[in-house]
């Protein structure tokens, strides 16, 4: 029998994450992967939709510069050549993971792997033991009643990043963060696309604000939203149901992006206890309630996301190394990678409210940038809320390249900066980042290029 400090179920951005640091901690780690290094994130979720999201704009920035200098004839997008683009992009991603994993000592064994006990793993009918173990299995999409994926007519987020062909009519059912990145992508290949929700708004948990600057310019590009509505199937035929009203659909195809549930088909019979949504439970530490198993990633509670998992596998590492992680990171920033873009890091507007927690607002508007105003791109604005002593509560943005400005966000709450602490460092000009120092203006009535009000 194979020994191991620690034994990790799973090698996406959780588990590889914590394997590669638990290796420079000293401690001989194995990985168990049944599919590919890097998980759902490298292979079939963040990054090929960033892919496809960043060769898709193209035609955004072609229709926006017409007429100011370029002319393009016979424009047109090849699918085939973009899927073999998308995948070169995964492939090298994927390999310079096992690069890190054989450059650091971290054996990989593939294979399904099933959690026998406290200590032991079983893979390919072989049982390997570790010290430790940690769950990182991930997530897979789910499904609603009476629409199974089959990867032809229903569709899910792995299938509909293949781009095998571009359907006349999409229809999406969930108006989430896949949902919103998939329509926008295939309303620029050309689908006429059909959104329905069944809340009330896009996006929930997102800044209202922001959202309403997101959900206006995408229909304006002609997605259309059902909300407070539902898919239904009768008599063989697609309804959009509404209150009372029942609207006929005819789509070419349907992708399901209603959210992802968690993977705990390896270690359920082991034990390991899950909360009434089908989570592990696990306490401040990631210690689930068998001896030295600890969960992490989207299969225990909070936000589904690569960042969080990838936190949360440094953590842990340090944690069975040590005993305690260096820094128990309290901020998630979230991203929205729409038409424009969004960032949420911190409390909304509404969540304060409901709190009962007075705040402050900055505000300033990508129209008043220099930068946007070069890039024809000048949609949204950066907000930032402070409470009574100007400490930052919250760190929204909705425009261009918004997400590479989530990290300053986070930078900012994670260390309890002030709103004066952003107000007073000179950011470089022309930026779009110019927009934070001046949105932390305008919260004093200080801004240069705006009228403070």
């Amino acid at each position: 029998m194979k020994f191991f400090d620690a034994v990790i179920l799973g090698a996406g951005p959780g588990g590889y994450v914590a394997a590669i640091r638990l290796a420079q901690l000293g401690k001989k780690v194995c990985v168990v992967e049944k599919d590919q290094v890097g998980g759902v994130c490298l292979n079939v979720g963040c990054i090929p939709t960033k892919a496809l999201l960043e060769v898709t704009s193209i035609i955004e920035k072609v229709e926006t510069f017409k007429g100011k200098g370029i002319w393009v004839d016979g424009f047109r997008f090849e699918p085939e050549r973009m899927r073999e683009w998308k995948k070169s992009v995964v492939t090298r991603l994927v390999k310079g993971v096992e690069y890190l994993f054989k450059q650091n000592g971290v054996e990989l064994l593939r294979g399904y792997g099933e959690l026998l006990n406290e200590r032991q793993v079983k893979v390919n009918g072989e049982v390997i033991e570790g010290d430790s173990i940690i769950l990182a299995t991930g997530s897979s999409p789910k499904t609603i009643p009476g629409f199974d994926f089959d990867g032809v007519k229903v569709l899910d987020s792995t299938s509909a990043l293949e781009i095998n062909e571009i359907p006349q009519h999409l229809l999406i059912v969930g108006a989430g963060v896949i949902g919103v990145e998939m329509a926008t992508i295939y309303r620029r290949l050309g689908s006429e696309v059909t959104v329905v929700e069944i809340l009330p708004q896009i996006l929930t948990g997102f800044d209202t604000e922001t959202v309403s600057v997101l959900k206006r310019n995408l229909e304006r590009k002609g997605i259309k939203f059902h909300l407070n509505s539902k898919l239904i199937k009768e008599d063989g035929k697609l309804f959009v149901v509404k209150g009372e009203e029942k609207i006929s659909i005819e789509p070419d195809k349907i992708l399901i992006a209603t959210g992802r549930k968690p993977n705990t088909e390896a270690f359920v019979n082991a034990g390991v206890e899950l909360d009434e949504r089908g989570f592990v439970k696990v306490d401040e530490d990631f210690s689930t309630n068998l001896k030295s198993v600890y969960a992490i990633g989207d299969i225990i509670p909070g936000p589904q996301l690569a960042h969080k998992a990838s936190r949360e596998g440094i953590m842990v590492a340090e944690i069975i190394a040590s005993g305690k992680p260096s820094h128990r990171a309290k901020f998630i920033p979230s991203v929205v990678y729409g038409d424009p873009e969004i960032v949420k890091v911190g409390y909304t507007e509404e969540e304060l409210k409901e709190k009962g927690i007075n705040y402050k607002v900055g505000k300033f508007p990508f129209q008043a940038n220099g930068r946007a105003l070069t890039q024809e791109n000048v949609q949204g604005f950066v907000k930032i809320l402070g409470d009574e002593r100007d400490n930052v509560l919250g760190f929204h943005i909705v425009g261009p390249h918004a997400s590479e400005f989530a990290g300053i966000g986070a930078l900012v709450l994670e260390n309890g900066l002030k709103v004066e602490d952003i107000a007073k460092v000179i950011f470089p000009h022309p930026t779009l980042s110019e927009a934070i120092m001046e949105c932390a203006e305008n919260y004093y009535k200080k801004a240069i290029h705006i009228i403070n009000r």
